[in-house]
């Protein structure tokens, strides 16, 4: 019985990922600046994903407008220095045009459009 506690133990942490590997960021989500805020697409129908490059590690906040300036949305992240990938789940909201922005405190990071359909 020891044994088999013992290989199910070997097997559970040889699966388990590595930290230390590097998982490289998608062409599509690079940002060559030291912070930032880039979508994966600009027209979005159920989620998106979203490359949030952070100065320092700490929290965040990101903040959905629709057209007309309007708060729909926000949610406090807590995110590691560099990049960042989060989804961002848009089903909820009507199709418009929405702009995504990343806030430390009030001071504005980065932002984007997009266009649920």
């Amino acid at each position: 019985m020891k044994k088999l506690i013992g290989l199910i133990v070997i097997l559970f942490f040889s699966c388990q990922k590595d930290p230390t590997v590097y998982t490289p960021i998608p062409y599509v989500l690079e940002i060559p600046e030291v912070s930032g805020l880039k979508l994966e697409s600009y027209i979005v129908t159920d989620k998106v994903q979203v490359n949030v490059k952070l100065p320092e590690t700490g929290q965040y906040r990101i903040k959905i407008f629709d057209f007309t300036n309007k708060l729909v949305s926000q949610e406090l992240v807590n995110g590691q220095k560099g990049d960042n990938i989060l989804n961002v789940y848009v089903n909820a909201l009507p199709p418009s045009s929405y702009t995504v922005s990343l806030y430390d405190n009030n001071t504005l990071i980065g932002k984007e459009f997009f266009t649920n359909e």
